[in-house]
């Protein structure tokens, strides 16, 4: 199915921007099993994000909460992750923001490299749903067997890695062919020149801070793994 495409919306509020190039991407299964290799010199790398994400996990939510309510990001969490179905897995998971909006009949599997972060999950988020499993592992190095989840998630991942489109590839390995889906949440290059220059501008600042480099070109790298686009908004 070709991907459906809008401009994305720019938020300019009073706690500044927060990625208003946010954009919420629902993929199918296509065919799998081509490596394509994102070269990029990064700002950090995985073992220098992973010294931020744990020194940041406790006060990672509070800082930002408000931010997510003021350009609408929990509402897209709500819609994307409505989505969701059977046996779920959800990698670069976190501190768990999405808990709150999967269907209580979800068994979900979540996963990030960061133990500070998982320690951060919310125990009654977890009880909440038919099952909740949490596990310390690198989203490019699953160690699940192929085809074995109806659901694979990220929500601001692909940002934070040194190989973005190895992930993609991993969530398609161990997504099921038939009926699967993958749901993506991401920020990343806008289509406006002179936001995607502010991006740019302060893309090394960001990601010695959180992690995370903002302006990646997220569609370019699912189109690196093959991936059929079923719907794509903004």
């Amino acid at each position: 199915m070709a991907p459906l495409w809008r401009r994305p919306s720019v938020l300019l509020g009073g706690a500044a921007l927060y990625a208003g190039v946010t954009f919420a991407t629902y993929v199918t299964l296509y065919d799998p099993k081509k490596r394509a290799d994102n070269a990029a010199t990064p700002a950090v790398n995985d073992a220098r994000r992973l010294q931020v994400f744990d020194m940041n996990a406790s006060k990672y939510d509070k800082e930002v909460d408000w931010d997510e309510r003021l350009t609408g990001i929990s509402l897209m969490r709500r819609f994307l992750l409505g989505k969701a179905r059977g046996q779920v897995l959800e990698v670069a998971a976190g501190t768990g923001r999405n808990l709150a909006f999967y269907p209580a009949t979800a068994k979900v599997v979540l996963t990030d490299f960061s133990r500070g972060m998982l320690d951060q999950v919310p125990k009654t988020q977890q009880q909440r749903l038919a099952s909740c499993e949490l596990q310390v592992m690198s989203a490019g190095e699953l160690t699940f067997p192929d085809e074995h989840f109806d659901t694979v998630v990220d929500t601001f991942g692909l940002c934070s890695m040194d190989d973005p489109v190895r992930t993609l590839q991993e969530m398609q390995r161990v997504c099921k062919k038939d009926g699967g889906s993958i749901l993506l949440l991401e920020h990343g290059q806008s289509n406006y020149t002179w936001l995607s220059g502010i991006l740019d501008k302060f893309a090394d600042l960001h990601a010695q801070k959180w992690g995370c480099h903002w302006n990646r070109d997220i569609l370019a790298l699912v189109e690196l793994t093959r991936l059929e686009v079923g719907r794509c908004t903004s």
